[in-house]
């Protein structure tokens, strides 16, 4: 179903990556710290990301378990995707595994004091920030891309998503809510390390007000407040939109980082009809399942 694409020997440049060429891995160049409120949660929570050697992949520690950011690791989908071994649980992973992939960070230790990532301003555009803080340097490694050799598609309750091979990854996300302020839309992104910091990281998390309550009695949404997510009333939203289709552009960013589980750069034009993290992590799964990674 997939291949994984290595090479002894790899490009510099993103733009050798546009050729054809197998690309170099990436980590940061330097450590960066964050802290917040957990969105679920709601507790404190700090995170410190430093360098990775080659190969290591993403890797989120605290002071007993080490957990690799791939989707086996995946334990649960609700309203987040949380990563979990041994007991020690990581939630909300989605945001900063998309910063991580848009910015092109391949390897890297994310130290993790609390249970789950902060929520900052509810977009992955304070890690991108914090990333561009101190920049990446290039290893002598190949990156792991994987290319898919046929169609691969789940679906799940009127929802589904559905890839085919390409060249370079292109998404495209549908969304379709039976609410006068959202209704359906739809977004194409093409996937470019060169603007996803300007195009989808900054599209904010968002929440029907109607759903509020429900959050809060299955202790999810703890720390949810007007500065970390779009509250959608029947007439108004809590703040003026980044993106006039800021919300559906928030879809595309979730479905990056889920991606990013994978464990390569997936290259394929997906398709995805109002997913969530569960379908998307199964996607990952049904992806990611005959690659070596």
């Amino acid at each position: 179903m997939t291949t994984l694409i290595t090479a002894e020997d790899c490009i510099h440049g993103n733009e050798n990556e546009r050729k054809g060429h197998v690309p170099c891995q990436k980590t940061l160049a330097g450590v960066v710290k964050l802290r917040g409120r957990g969105l679920h949660g709601g507790g404190e929570s700090r995170v410190v990301i430093y360098p990775a050697e080659v190969n290591s992949g993403i890797v989120f520690r605290d002071s007993k378990q080490e957990i690799r950011g791939l989707v086996s690791n995946v334990i649960d989908t609700s309203r987040g995707t949380t990563l979990g071994v041994n007991g020690t649980r990581v939630r909300t992973v989605e945001h900063i595994m998309a910063a991580l992939r848009g910015k092109g960070v391949d390897n890297a230790v994310i130290e993790v004091f609390g249970s789950e990532m902060p929520a900052l301003d509810g977009s992955a555009l304070p890690y991108v920030e914090a990333i561009d803080s101190v920049g990446l340097i290039e290893q002598d490694a190949p990156r792991r891309i994987v290319r898919l050799s046929e169609p691969v598609v789940v679906q799940q309750n009127g929802s589904f998503i559905a890839a085919v091979p390409a060249r370079t990854l292109r998404i495209t996300y549908v969304m379709n809510y039976n609410h006068p302020l959202i209704g359906a839309q739809s977004a194409t992104y093409e996937f470019s390390e060169d603007d996803f910091g300007r195009e989808i990281a900054p599209a904010r998390t968002f929440v029907l007000y109607e759903e509020v309550a429900g959050l809060l009695d299955n202790d999810l949404a703890r720390g949810g407040s007007l500065d970390n997510a779009i509250v959608v009333w029947q007439d108004r939203m809590s703040s003026r939109l980044r993106f006039p289709d800021e919300l559906v552009r928030h879809k595309v960013m979730d479905l990056v980082g889920d991606l990013a589980l994978i464990g390569g750069l997936l290259r394929a034009e997906v398709v995805a009809v109002k997913s969530g993290h569960a379908l998307n992590v199964e996607f990952a799964k049904a992806v990611g399942e005959t690659a070596d990674l």
